[in-house]
């Protein structure tokens, strides 16, 4: 998939541990998460991504975008 990501999305993708990102609405923020939480799935086999949201839209959204990324 060709991904046309943003210097700080790039950014996200590569850092490692927790991370907490501060930005305006409308800028990307699901795209990069979704698809480091895409990376994480299909390199770590035998653990759980879990995806919390303020409402379950949000996180049904979330989710669909992972799976769209990783098939």
């Amino acid at each position: 998939m060709n991904l046309n990501l943003d210097d700080w999305q790039k950014k996200i993708l590569e850092m490692k541990g927790n991370i907490c990102i501060c930005t305006g609405r409308q800028v990307g923020k699901s795209i990069a998460i979704s698809y480091k939480a895409s990376e994480f799935v299909v390199q770590n086999k035998k653990k759980s991504v879990l995806i919390i949201s303020a409402t379950e839209r949000q996180a049904e959204e979330l989710f669909t975008k992972c799976l769209i990324y990783i098939s």
